[in-house]
Parts: C-alpha cells; structure tokens; sequence
C-alpha cells in the first residue's frame, strides 16, 4: 500500500473529508473540511470523490514524503511548496493543479502568505479507518483521523487506491517528463480568499436578530471585529465591537450550525465553524451564508471582518452562482468527466 510519512508537522494539521453529519442527532458535530470547495477542488484535480480525506494543514505547513510515485493536489491558502533533496530546495510545486511526485520525495510546504487553510489531497484519498461514517479529525473528542489528534512529526498515513480518472490523469502525467515533479500547463482558478485587509461575510437574519439593540444591530452591519487569537475549529471569538439585546429572554438550547452567529452574554459574538456542538443557548444572530463559508473558513487570528445582511433569496442565489462557476472551471480543466461515480 502506497504511504506518506510526516517529516515535519505543521501547526495543527488534521485529516479531513466532509464530516460525519448523519450523527448530530446523537450530539455529534458534523466536523470536517472547514473549506469544503477548497477540500473538494483538491480532490477533483486527482481524480477523487468529493469527500476523499485530504490533509488540512493550517498557517504553517508540513514536511512530507512520499514512499511512492503518488499524484497530488494542494488548494486553498496561498502556501509555497517546494521538494527537499539532499537537504537543498529543489523544484516548486505548483497549487491549484496536479503534480505527480517522484517516489521518494520530499515537499516542504511553507507558512500561508494568504488565507488560513490549506488542503493536501493525495490519489486514493487518505485511507485512515472510518468512525461514524467519515474519516475526519474531531479534535476535542479524541476520534477520527490518525489517532483521534492533529499530525505530528513520524506519523505514517496510508494512501487509498485511486479511482480510474486518477490513474488516468497519473497516466497522462507521467508520459510528460521524467522530472520529479511533473504538472499540466493549465491550472483551475482557485476559490476566494479573504482580503488580507478587510474581509466581508453575508449573514441573513438570526432567530433573535431582531432583539438586538438598535445601536447594537447598526454596529453589527456597519461596525468591523477582530478574529480573536482565541479560535479553532470549532469558532471564531469576534471582538472590538460588543453588542447587547434590547432585552433578554431565556433560551431553550436550540440547533446550530456551522455559520451561526451567537451573543454570548459578554458581548463579544461567536462564529460557529465546522466542529461546533449541534445545539447551543446563545442568542443567535445571524448566519453567515453558504457561499461565504470557504471565506470564514480561511480567515486568520487578527484579520478584521464585517458582516453584510442579505435575503434568504439573495442567500440562495448567490450559492447557485458559486456552484455554477466552480463547475464552469472543472469543466474548462476537463476533470467533469473525470468525476467518479460514488
């Protein structure tokens, strides 16, 4: 069986497909990629399906080396790669592309210049055992993934068999050169990144939107906060500009999801992400729409974000459109035909 091995860990790099949401009844959260269009671009571009597990690597990137002849592809945030040869840098890999890696090789993938998670997809998927119907990490539960926890430096992950399309791109690949590091001229537009500046997200309205304060919901749509340093994968803390309700009611715990935007009683809002609990009591104020979610997912500790309210049915087009272009862009890459039946 074909085998990557972590030479170097970054900061909290985990295993990751599309999570396990079939077990929120049960108290499970849903969990996996955090940027599902980055994960899932990644697993397209070798052949994959959708929810082949990939590594999600965040800010700081891994060290690793590939036993064998293996095909990947690397999204998301801007991370330069490069293989390591005898202790020398050697040849960038692209990203946003597939690249056939010779056996043998090392790559070395440096801190995110832009953006904050970046997704490794191998041919075949990462073949880590399946618990509750998904291969992901749930980091504060111990489960899933390598060993319940995030990569660390020795970890050997084992490498799935790839699909016919992937071996038909591997094929392709390798009849190109006989370089160690092989990949087409053309590459796939890559998903939105946030604007290192002053990132935007679309929310539309909360259960308890309308209970803020008139002050506080016009600080919430003109106002912009501060990604606090205390996040993860479960939320984002939002600070510099607390909001208050015009008053209080007591809340039965209630579903969330990842999106929802809650009021904690400090005033500082929580952005709920991919490992959130599927219930919660705070007062939820809006949810950040599914075409923005690849946004938020790689936004970073510090980055400023503001928040713009839209409609249900804006909400819903929007997300058509995004769709729409990430299937334009697959089919001008030629992978739509490459897409396996699951």
């Amino acid at each position: 069986m074909n085998r990557l091995q972590i030479i170097r860990a970054g900061l909290c790099s985990t295993v990751q497909d599309l999570g396990r949401a079939r077990f929120r009844h049960l108290g499970v959260p849903c969990g996996g990629a955090m940027d599902r269009m980055s994960h899932e671009l990644a697993n397209r571009l070798v052949g994959n399906s959708d929810d082949a597990a990939t590594i999600e690597m965040t800010l700081t990137g891994d060290e690793i080396q590939f036993a064998d002849d293996t095909l990947i592809a690397f999204t998301g945030a801007e991370m330069e790669a490069m293989t390591i040869s005898g202790g020398e840098v050697s040849l960038a890999v692209p990203q946003n592309r597939p690249a056939l890696i010779a056996a043998g090789s090392v790559i070395r993938f440096q801190a995110a210049r832009r953006g904050c998670r970046c997704y490794v997809a191998m041919a075949g998927g990462v073949d880590v055992p399946v618990v509750m119907g998904s291969r992901s990490t749930l980091l504060r539960a111990g489960f899933g993934g390598h060993c319940g926890r995030a990569l660390i430096a020795g970890d050997e992950l084992p490498v799935g068999v790839p699909t016919h399309a992937g071996r038909e791109i591997h094929s392709r690949l390798s009849a190109l050169s006989s370089m160690s590091v092989i990949q087409p001229r053309w590459f796939v537009r890559p998903v939105e990144l946030p604007n290192s500046n002053l990132a935007t997200l679309r929310i539309i309205a909360g259960a308890q939107t309308a209970l803020l304060k008139s002050l506080s919901l016009e600080r919430l749509l003109d106002a912009s906060f501060r990604v606090s340093s205390q996040s993860d994968r479960m939320g984002y803390r939002l600070t510099d500009q607390p909001l208050a309700l015009d008053r209080s009611e007591d809340l039965l715990s209630e579903g969330v999801v990842s999106g929802t935007l809650q009021l904690p009683p400090d005033g500082n809002p929580i952005l709920l992400m991919a490992d959130c609990a599927p219930t919660g009591g705070y007062p939820r104020i809006g949810h950040v729409i599914s075409a923005d979610m690849g946004i938020a997912a790689q936004l970073r500790p510090g980055q400023a974000v503001r928040f713009e309210m839209v409609s249900l049915d804006e909400a819903q087009r929007l997300f058509m459109q995004q769709q729409q272009t990430f299937q334009n862009a697959l089919t001008m890459a030629a992978l739509v035909r490459f897409r396996p039946c699951v």
